[in-house]
């Protein structure tokens, strides 16, 4: 009866050891389950992204001649603009690397030759040790310029301090109202990042770059949500999979 009684004693401790094991696996399964679909909803608003992307890079170059006052229909479409750069109150982006080297990208506003706002142009990176402190000069291009690149968004309402307080020129960021504050006069609502439009020509003729490193369009791939989700997808299927061994062989053993 003392046997009978012990080994009742075991089965239902084990039983409430199992069910437990069961009922936290199933809730880790779910958890990871979820994290697995939001990853993959990322991957799809990627691929939203990316199809909008494409579609604005492929059409007709937008002229600034006229800003448009509102960014949002013209965010990544290909643009040109014609006018004068203001070597006086161009910025730098600080933090910024290339091929694993510390820098900054050069902004400078262009006034356009229709006139109206400035619009500022990111021209690209060029070497800094600090990644803040750069000399500009060494760095001016023709100040009669056509530019040819792709309208970005500023920063609207990010964290963090947007301004050095220890450079007066280097920014960590775009941000939209402080910029509109710092310039002594109007900026277009955006940004155009400029391309190199004879990088190819340059390779071929064996020509150096004089100019800042010119950014690249946007990258247009999956990035790692997938592989995320597949991650957290497998967690799932490990946590079930595993509890349901250890609940097998609890019952084998009794």
């Amino acid at each position: 009866m003392h046997w009978e009684g012990n080994r009742s004693a075991y089965i239902f401790s084990m039983k409430r050891r199992n069910v437990l094991a069961a009922v936290l696996a199933i809730i880790t399964a779910l958890i990871f389950s979820r994290l697995g679909v939001w990853q993959l909803q990322r991957l799809g608003e990627r691929r939203t992204r990316n199809k909008a992307l494409a579609s604005r890079l492929r059409t007709a170059a937008l002229p600034l001649s006229h800003p448009p006052a509102d960014s949002a229909g013209a965010h990544w479409r290909r643009a040109q603009a014609t006018g004068s750069y203001d070597f006086d109150h161009q910025i730098v982006l600080s933090g910024r690397t290339h091929d694993g080297s510390p820098g900054v990208q050069i902004v400078t506003p262009l006034h356009l030759e229709s006139g109206g706002p400035a619009v500022l142009v990111n021209r690209g990176w060029v070497y800094s040790s600090d990644a803040a402190t750069v000399d500009l000069a060494k760095w001016d291009e023709p100040p009669h310029a056509a530019v040819s690149g792709y309208v970005e968004d500023f920063v609207h309402g990010g964290r963090g301090v947007a301004r050095l307080p220890s450079h007066t020129n280097a920014w960590t960021r775009l941000d939209a109202d402080e910029l509109r504050a710092a310039f002594p006069f109007p900026i277009a609502p955006y940004y155009v990042v400029a391309l190199d439009t004879l990088a190819e020509y340059r390779a071929a003729h064996e020509l150096p770059t004089v100019t800042p490193v010119r950014l690249e369009l946007p990258q247009m791939d999956d990035g790692p949500h997938m592989g995320y989700a597949i991650q957290w997808f497998t967690f799932a299927a490990v946590a079930l999979v595993g509890v349901g061994a250890l609940i097998a062989q609890d019952i084998r053993r009794g």
